[in-house]
Protein backbone atom coordinates (compact mmCIF):
# COMPACT_ATOMS: atom_id res chain seq x y z
CA UNK A 1 0.00 0.00 0.00
CA UNK A 2 1.38 3.46 -0.74
CA UNK A 3 2.46 5.94 1.67
CA UNK A 4 -0.14 8.47 2.37
CA UNK A 5 0.45 12.00 4.06
CA UNK A 6 -2.82 12.56 5.10
CA UNK A 7 -4.47 11.27 7.81
CA UNK A 8 -7.02 9.77 4.88
CA UNK A 9 -6.40 8.56 1.29
CA UNK A 10 -9.25 11.17 0.53
CA UNK A 11 -7.13 14.22 2.35
CA UNK A 12 -3.81 12.77 1.13
CA UNK A 13 -5.66 13.26 -2.46
CA UNK A 14 -6.88 16.29 -2.13
CA UNK A 15 -3.25 17.49 -0.56
CA UNK A 16 -1.65 16.56 -4.16
CA UNK A 17 -3.90 17.80 -6.29
CA UNK A 18 -3.53 21.09 -4.65
CA UNK A 19 0.70 20.74 -4.79
CA UNK A 20 0.02 20.17 -8.38
CA UNK A 21 -2.18 23.10 -9.26
CA UNK A 22 -0.13 25.48 -7.01
CA UNK A 23 2.84 24.36 -9.07
CA UNK A 24 1.11 24.95 -11.98
CA UNK A 25 0.12 28.11 -11.28
CA UNK A 26 3.40 29.16 -10.43
CA UNK A 27 5.19 28.05 -13.67
CA UNK A 28 2.38 29.59 -15.46
CA UNK A 29 3.03 33.14 -13.63
CA UNK A 30 6.37 33.37 -13.85
CA UNK A 31 7.46 31.26 -16.88
CA UNK A 32 4.53 31.37 -19.67
CA UNK A 33 2.13 28.69 -20.70
CA UNK A 34 4.41 26.39 -22.16
CA UNK A 35 6.02 26.38 -19.17
CA UNK A 36 3.74 24.11 -17.42
CA UNK A 37 4.19 20.46 -18.60
CA UNK A 38 3.88 17.83 -16.60
CA UNK A 39 7.57 16.96 -16.04
CA UNK A 40 8.22 20.73 -15.02
CA UNK A 41 5.28 20.65 -12.26
CA UNK A 42 6.07 17.62 -10.83
CA UNK A 43 9.71 19.04 -10.25
CA UNK A 44 8.41 22.28 -8.82
CA UNK A 45 5.82 19.84 -6.42
CA UNK A 46 8.17 17.30 -5.62
CA UNK A 47 6.06 14.46 -7.21
CA UNK A 48 6.96 12.02 -9.56
CA UNK A 49 5.79 12.76 -13.14
CA UNK A 50 3.74 9.55 -13.05
CA UNK A 51 1.64 11.26 -10.05
CA UNK A 52 0.81 14.50 -12.04
CA UNK A 53 -0.78 12.03 -14.59
CA UNK A 54 -2.53 10.60 -11.90
CA UNK A 55 -4.80 13.53 -11.62
CA UNK A 56 -4.26 15.17 -14.78
CA UNK A 57 -4.09 13.56 -17.91
CA UNK A 58 -2.93 15.77 -20.24
CA UNK A 59 -1.03 19.12 -19.84
CA UNK A 60 -4.02 20.54 -21.87
CA UNK A 61 -5.98 19.42 -18.47
CA UNK A 62 -3.17 20.82 -16.23
CA UNK A 63 -3.30 24.07 -17.46
CA UNK A 64 -6.86 24.45 -17.50
CA UNK A 65 -6.90 23.40 -13.52
CA UNK A 66 -4.28 25.97 -13.16
CA UNK A 67 -5.87 28.62 -15.47
CA UNK A 68 -9.16 27.86 -13.73
CA UNK A 69 -7.24 28.08 -10.04
CA UNK A 70 -6.07 31.76 -11.01
CA UNK A 71 -9.33 33.14 -12.04
CA UNK A 72 -11.03 31.55 -9.21
CA UNK A 73 -9.15 33.18 -6.54
CA UNK A 74 -8.82 36.80 -8.57
CA UNK A 75 -12.40 37.00 -9.55
CA UNK A 76 -13.44 36.24 -5.55
CA UNK A 77 -10.62 38.76 -4.08
CA UNK A 78 -11.84 41.57 -6.86
CA UNK A 79 -15.77 40.90 -6.18
CA UNK A 80 -15.14 40.99 -2.24
CA UNK A 81 -13.43 43.92 -2.83
CA UNK A 82 -16.31 45.50 -4.98
CA UNK A 83 -18.60 44.68 -2.69
CA UNK A 84 -17.30 46.65 0.20
CA UNK A 85 -16.94 49.96 -1.49
CA UNK A 86 -20.01 51.74 -1.56
CA UNK A 87 -21.09 54.35 -4.68
CA UNK A 88 -20.03 53.17 -8.22
CA UNK A 89 -17.26 54.73 -8.79
CA UNK A 90 -15.86 53.50 -5.02
CA UNK A 91 -16.51 50.19 -6.33
CA UNK A 92 -14.47 51.18 -9.27
CA UNK A 93 -11.46 52.49 -7.91
CA UNK A 94 -11.77 49.23 -5.42
CA UNK A 95 -11.48 47.22 -8.27
CA UNK A 96 -8.77 49.01 -9.98
CA UNK A 97 -6.51 49.13 -7.09
CA UNK A 98 -7.24 45.06 -5.77
CA UNK A 99 -6.42 43.99 -9.70
CA UNK A 100 -2.94 45.96 -9.68
CA UNK A 101 -2.53 44.98 -6.02
CA UNK A 102 -3.03 41.11 -7.48
CA UNK A 103 -0.98 41.37 -10.60
CA UNK A 104 1.77 42.74 -8.79
CA UNK A 105 1.69 39.41 -5.84
CA UNK A 106 1.34 37.26 -8.38
CA UNK A 107 0.58 37.65 -12.12
CA UNK A 108 -2.56 36.56 -11.79
CA UNK A 109 -4.83 36.63 -14.84
CA UNK A 110 -4.30 40.12 -15.84
CA UNK A 111 -0.58 39.38 -17.39
CA UNK A 112 -1.66 38.79 -20.79
CA UNK A 113 -2.44 35.13 -21.40
CA UNK A 114 -1.84 34.79 -25.16
CA UNK A 115 -5.31 32.17 -26.03
CA UNK A 116 -3.00 31.20 -29.08
CA UNK A 117 -0.79 29.19 -26.83
CA UNK A 118 -3.47 27.31 -24.91
CA UNK A 119 -5.03 23.84 -26.04
CA UNK A 120 -8.47 24.86 -27.71
CA UNK A 121 -10.64 23.17 -24.89
CA UNK A 122 -9.26 25.79 -22.74
CA UNK A 123 -9.81 29.16 -24.60
CA UNK A 124 -13.13 29.01 -24.28
CA UNK A 125 -13.29 28.49 -20.42
CA UNK A 126 -10.87 31.09 -20.46
CA UNK A 127 -13.50 33.49 -21.54
CA UNK A 128 -16.06 32.45 -19.55
CA UNK A 129 -12.75 32.82 -16.79
CA UNK A 130 -12.43 36.55 -18.19
CA UNK A 131 -15.90 37.32 -18.07
CA UNK A 132 -16.70 36.52 -14.33
CA UNK A 133 -13.61 38.72 -13.77
CA UNK A 134 -15.03 41.10 -15.24
CA UNK A 135 -18.38 41.22 -13.73
CA UNK A 136 -18.27 43.16 -10.88
CA UNK A 137 -16.27 45.50 -12.92
CA UNK A 138 -19.05 45.75 -15.26
CA UNK A 139 -22.17 45.95 -12.57
CA UNK A 140 -20.30 49.14 -10.92
CA UNK A 141 -19.92 51.29 -14.61
CA UNK A 142 -23.62 50.01 -15.38
CA UNK A 143 -24.64 51.45 -11.56
CA UNK A 144 -22.58 54.68 -12.47
CA UNK A 145 -24.59 55.79 -15.68
CA UNK A 146 -22.11 55.92 -18.09
CA UNK A 147 -23.66 56.06 -22.42
CA UNK A 148 -22.05 52.61 -23.10
CA UNK A 149 -21.40 50.00 -20.27
CA UNK A 150 -19.49 47.75 -21.98
CA UNK A 151 -17.05 49.65 -24.10
CA UNK A 152 -16.23 51.42 -20.64
CA UNK A 153 -16.05 48.30 -18.81
CA UNK A 154 -13.53 47.20 -21.45
CA UNK A 155 -11.62 50.66 -21.89
CA UNK A 156 -11.30 50.43 -17.63
CA UNK A 157 -10.27 47.05 -17.87
CA UNK A 158 -7.70 48.08 -20.78
CA UNK A 159 -6.04 50.72 -18.37
CA UNK A 160 -5.65 48.56 -16.26
CA UNK A 161 -3.79 46.16 -18.15
CA UNK A 162 -1.68 48.90 -19.34
CA UNK A 163 -0.36 49.65 -15.62
CA UNK A 164 0.16 46.27 -15.13
CA UNK A 165 2.39 46.28 -17.80
CA UNK A 166 4.10 49.14 -16.42
CA UNK A 167 4.74 47.66 -12.97
CA UNK A 168 6.17 44.57 -14.83
CA UNK A 169 9.30 46.91 -16.28
CA UNK A 170 9.56 48.66 -12.47
CA UNK A 171 6.92 51.76 -12.10
CA UNK A 172 5.79 51.10 -8.61
CA UNK A 173 2.24 49.88 -7.96
CA UNK A 174 0.88 52.71 -5.87
CA UNK A 175 2.23 55.24 -8.81
CA UNK A 176 0.27 52.82 -11.62
CA UNK A 177 -2.70 52.85 -9.96
CA UNK A 178 -2.91 56.51 -8.82
CA UNK A 179 -2.08 57.51 -12.42
CA UNK A 180 -4.78 54.45 -13.50
CA UNK A 181 -7.37 55.90 -11.15
CA UNK A 182 -6.99 59.46 -12.40
CA UNK A 183 -7.09 58.01 -16.08
CA UNK A 184 -10.49 55.99 -15.41
CA UNK A 185 -11.99 58.61 -13.82
CA UNK A 186 -11.43 60.97 -16.47
CA UNK A 187 -12.97 58.78 -18.93
CA UNK A 188 -15.60 58.00 -16.64
CA UNK A 189 -16.90 61.99 -16.65
CA UNK A 190 -16.53 62.03 -20.09
CA UNK A 191 -18.08 58.94 -20.82
CA UNK A 192 -21.75 60.35 -18.60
Amino acid sequence: MPRIDAPTVAEHHVMRRTAIIAAARDLLGTAGVSAVTPAAVAGRSGLARTSVYQYFPSTGALLAAAVEATFADSSATLAAGVEQAGDPRSRIHAYVRDALRLAARDHGPFHQLTLSDLPPDCVARVRELHDALLAPLRSAVEDLGVHDPTLMTGLVFGAISAAVQLVDHGRGVAEATAGTLSFVDAGLDAAR
